[in-house]
């Protein structure tokens, strides 16, 4: 089977996966990547989901301003098929990568560039990335994605720390209501 027929059904995936959102007036996008199915020894799997995830941003860097993905991981907010890879890299290239993990609680990661959704829903993350981007802009890039120093990072954790403090206010009303 040749290449391009294995990946029809992942970029069909893609187009119906992954939505781009754009706020009246704004010039932010926004867009939900979901973990890829996974199975061992698949090899046209494997880079699926970098592919997913990297075809998404490309297409929202090109469009907008500032671009973030909401990424929808397993129960620990991993995204499976070499999607990791890929969000680490957006993560320290200016795009605000926020994970959601729907049915237990995000993974922590060694460089702590992501934002952590919490509990809301993806509807909810959705609309807070976007307002975050609208209120923060894009994040900082470093001038080596391969080896970001650690004052780069730092600049990186900084600007995200504004947008945890959205999701954070948005999940303690959530709490607060029920």
């Amino acid at each position: 089977m040749n290449l391009r027929r294995q990946l029809l059904p992942f970029l069909l995936l893609a187009v119906t996966l992954a939505v781009s959102v754009r706020a009246e007036g704004s010039d932010v996008g926004v867009a939900v990547v979901h973990s890829v199915a996974w199975a061992p020894g698949q090899p046209a799997r494997e880079g699926a989901g970098e592919f997913l995830v990297l075809l998404q941003a490309a297409k929202l860097q090109r469009a907008y301003r500032a671009a973030g993905l909401l990424a929808v991981g397993d129960h620990n907010g991993v995204l499976r098929g070499g999607g990791e890879r890929a969000l680490r890299r957006l993560a320290v290239t200016g795009v605000v990568v926020v994970r959601l993990a729907p049915k237990g609680e995000v993974a922590s990661m060694p460089d702590n560039v992501f934002v952590d959704a919490g509990p809301l829903t993806e509807a909810q993350a959705e609309r807070v990335l976007a307002r975050g981007l609208e209120l923060y802009g894009a994040a900082p890039k470093v001038s080596a994605p391969e080896q970001p120093t650690e004052r780069e990072l730092e600049t990186i954790r900084a600007h995200l720390r504004k947008f945890q403090e959205l999701f954070a206010i948005e999940s303690g009303a959530r709490v607060a209501l029920r």
